[in-house]
């Protein structure tokens, strides 16, 4: 977890996706896995598509990921 994010706001939660998310590389898509029986888009066998995205800094290049700051 980046100590500059704060999980709960979804504005710093946004900007993590915007600034640091390539869709090629950070985007994880599983198929074929259980989901709520409450979710009108799951398949007739009970499963349904999770997705996971990884919107933390590239360790070590944490000095790129600076946030401009307002003067």
């Amino acid at each position: 977890m980046d100590e500059d994010i704060d999980i709960h706001d979804p504005y710093d939660v946004e900007y993590a996706i915007a600034t640091r998310v390539r869709g090629d590389t950070d985007i994880m898509v599983v198929a074929g896995v259980r989901g709520s029986s409450l979710d009108p888009t799951r398949l007739s066998d009970g499963t349904n598509v999770k997705v996971g995205v990884d919107a933390t800094m590239v360790m070590g290049k944490e000095d790129e990921f600076r946030r401009a700051e307002w003067v």
